[in-house]
């Protein structure tokens, strides 16, 4: 199968690009200039300079004779504005997908985000409602969900479409979540949120790949899943998994959870917020690092035959061991 892949460069996309070439599949990836391609040009992709946000006549001769594409170019939580936003999560899914259609594909992958559900609740699957508020700084989720509503419409319209949710991802090449948490792993003692058994919603992005690649089969199409839980994992394996990779020897210092439930609402109020993602809602972090995994994603390993090859014990240790590389350089 010849498959055009956006975000190629990125977490999820680059371990989506590596799989589907040892799968046996062509890959054609679109690129920002000055994108890093080196990975994907050392697994064989056909590299295409552009970007989500150009009109459809530039993408559709570039996604002649392929059979499917996926969709995993995104912002982020950063310090956009919202047209910033959603000229490359809501227009730009447009863009990709319209392309896509009038080009003759298929079949298409959306990725998307379970930070479309809004603030968590205690249990959250596919039926969770949609229309939780949600806070005005929380671009991402907004956009998230716009996209979603701007990408379902082309199911059904020459092609099957699936909808992806993963939860915070992790792995080699990330460069927000595991560098964030490599930093607290080497600090002299290393903070964990209450007692650290609880299971946090957190994946590995070899695990997300794979997901994509079930979903590339043409099962579950039209409909979104889960993908919150590829193997149960607590706050603190999180971190001492991560730490062997890194060749670190954490000592962990637990804070209570009623102060950073209080800590949070405060600095909510005070108006301060996460260095890099302003528009991460301290207290949903608090929320998500302090309570169980709420995010249910059974119906993709029902629907999807999901099957999570990578633990995290090994699949930390080879983040932390890449994040020691890119120390040294």
């Amino acid at each position: 199968m010849r498959i055009f892949l956006t975000g190629g460069s990125g977490l999820i996309g680059s371990h989506v690009a590596g799989r589907l070439i040892r799968s046996g599949h062509d890959v054609v990836a679109l690129q920002r200039p000055n994108s890093d391609t080196s990975f994907l040009e050392a697994h064989g992709c056909q590299i295409h300079v552009g970007d989500v946000r150009d009109g459809i006549e530039y993408h559709i001769p570039r996604m002649r004779g392929c059979h499917a594409v996926v969709h995993c170019a995104a912002l982020i939580y950063g310090s956009m504005s919202w047209p910033e936003v959603r000229a490359v999560n809501v227009d730009g899914t447009r863009n990709v997908l319209q392309a896509a259609a009038e080009a003759g594909v298929s079949r298409a992958v959306h990725v998307s985000s379970i930070a479309v559900y809004g603030d968590p609740g205690d249990h959250i699957d596919e039926s969770a409602p949609m229309d939780r508020p949600l806070r005005p700084a929380d671009l991402y989720a907004r956009s998230k969900r716009e996209a979603e509503t701007v990408a379902m419409r082309f199911h059904g319209r020459g092609m099957a479409l699936t909808i992806l949710r993963p939860s915070a991802v992790y792995g080699e090449r990330d460069r927000l979540f595991a560098p964030k948490l490599a930093r607290m792993v080497q600090l002299p003692l290393t903070p964990v949120m209450g007692p650290g058994t609880n299971t946090l919603p957190v994946v590995y992005a070899g695990n997300i790949a794979a997901g994509v690649e079930s979903a590339l089969s043409g099962l579950g199409a039209g409909r979104a899943f889960n993908m919150a839980t590829d193997h149960p994992i607590t706050q603190l394996e999180l971190m001492k998994w991560l730490a062997v990779g890194l060749g670190r020897t954490p000592r962990f210092m637990h804070l209570p959870a009623g102060v950073i439930r209080a800590a949070a609402k405060l600095g909510e109020t005070l108006g301060f917020n996460i260095p890099g993602a302003r528009d991460l809602s301290l207290a949903r972090v608090a929320a998500l690092a302090l309570n169980n995994n709420p995010y249910d994603s059974s119906l993709a390993r029902e629907v999807l035959n999901w099957d999570p090859p990578h633990t995290h014990q090994d699949a930390l240790r080879r983040t932390g061991e890449w994040l020691r590389k890119q120390d040294r350089r």
